[in-house]
């Protein structure tokens, strides 16, 4: 069973790390094109809706991408139709289910939208942590920095946030 809850330091997991990119789209994503054509990444994984919506408006489609149709500024965001497959799951806020767990799982093995009932910001970490070698994992941070973490460069580093989880 593989399900995590935030349950103390929450500061820790409000800090922009480690590239980000203070700038508004498309120079936010050409940023992001840049490092994935500099450093030969091979899979990209967005979580948020603004973000990936912004891949996909200016061409720099995501393997996979976490969603939860809700966004800080509260705008509406139509369902991206680009991916093979959608999944929908409940992940409260502040977890991991073990279902938002298996989709990513999935999602880091095909094209697929996990659809969020709840909150998505935590499945950044599940992202890094199962993603392939030569992949980037990317968000928005609430401050209005687009994160970029390449994974192997950064996963064993951010996968010690793990400690500050509860199972459950």
């Amino acid at each position: 069973m593989t399900c995590f809850k935030l349950c103390c330091r929450r500061d820790l997991f409000a800090f922009p790390y480690p590239v980000a990119i203070w700038k508004e789209p498309p120079r936010s994503i050409e940023v992001v094109r840049d490092l994935v054509e500099s450093y030969g990444i091979e899979q990209i994984y967005t979580v948020g809706d603004i973000v990936t919506t912004n891949f996909l408006k200016y061409s720099l489609a995501p393997t996979s991408a976490a969603v939860d149709g809700k966004t800080r500024r509260g705008l509406k965001i139509d369902k991206p139709t680009f991916f093979r497959k959608t999944i929908e799951v409940y992940n409260p806020p502040g977890y991991i289910t073990e279902e938002a767990w298996i989709a990513v799982e999935e999602a880091v093995r095909d094209n697929v939208m996990i659809k969020v009932n709840g909150e998505e910001d935590m499945l950044s970490l599940a992202f890094i942590k199962l993603a392939p070698p030569h992949s980037v994992v990317v968000y928005g941070h609430y401050m209005g920095a687009l994160i970029a973490i390449p994974v192997d460069w950064y996963r064993d580093a951010i996968c010690k946030l793990f400690e500050y989880l509860e199972k459950c």
